[in-house]
């Protein structure tokens, strides 16, 4: 699947397709979050824009810039689950899998 194609699910608030590897599922989840953050006007398209870019970018960014990228979800993804989304709950736990996985490289 191509990042033009997850962009398109994401941007309608589609499901987290199967078979997905552990980095297209993450730049899913991101682009899906910033997506619905700018929808709600949360994230407005000044901040989406460079959002979206750097979440096509995942997987050639450095190790630095992508913990920052995880951080900033995570965050994201933990105030939703605070607010009684339970999906986003799940996505949290993965999102700090990610993160916690960095700490090892």
């Amino acid at each position: 699947m191509t990042f033009d194609e997850m962009k398109k699910g994401a941007y309608r608030g589609a499901a987290v397709p199967d078979g997905m590897t552990e980095n297209e599922r993450f730049q899913f989840v991101a682009a899906r979050r910033v997506y619905a953050g700018f929808r709600s006007g949360e994230i407005d398209r000044t901040e989406a824009e460079p959002m979206i870019a750097f979440i096509r970018d995942y997987s050639h960014l450095q190790i630095r810039e992508k913990r920052s990228l995880l951080q900033y979800i995570f965050a994201l993804l933990c105030a939703d689950a605070g607010n009684g989304d339970s999906e986003a709950l799940t996505l949290s736990k993965f999102v700090a899998r990610l993160q916690s996985s960095m700490g090892r490289r």
